[in-house]
């Protein structure tokens, strides 16, 4: 159980980097206006793309370990929560005060729904 818990928040740390990557992916293509297929086939946006494949094993393999599904998109939603820190201290975003309602709602919401 403790090694399904450690791939359940492996997938979301690894979902909240790919989300940066597409944040990324995406701010290159404001810059370079050549095709529409810049947005998608750059090398961040690939990256990321690679990223959700291989979280998306990961999240198959965790259920097929017995996780309850509940707990498994529990602990999945903590993901805005870590795009949040990724967002603040990788691209310099501002964590508006908005924000940090959300994520305290959200992991609130979690205690509350596990107990």
């Amino acid at each position: 159980m403790i090694f399904s818990l450690f791939l359940v928040f492996l997938a979301v740390f690894l979902t909240g980097i790919c989300q940066v990557l597409l944040k990324i992916g995406s701010a290159h293509q404001g810059k370079r206006k050549k095709s529409l297929l810049d947005a998608y086939l750059n090398l961040h946006t690939l990256c990321a793309y690679g990223l959700f494949l291989f979280v998306t094993l990961i999240s198959v393999i965790v259920l097929n370990m017995g996780i309850p599904l509940k707990l498994f998109y529990a602990i999945a939603s903590l993901n805005l929560v870590v795009v949040v820190v990724l967002s603040w201290g990788v691209l310099k975003e501002r964590v508006t005060e908005k924000m940090v309602v959300g994520i305290v709602l959200i992991v609130v919401g979690i205690a509350v729904f596990n107990l």
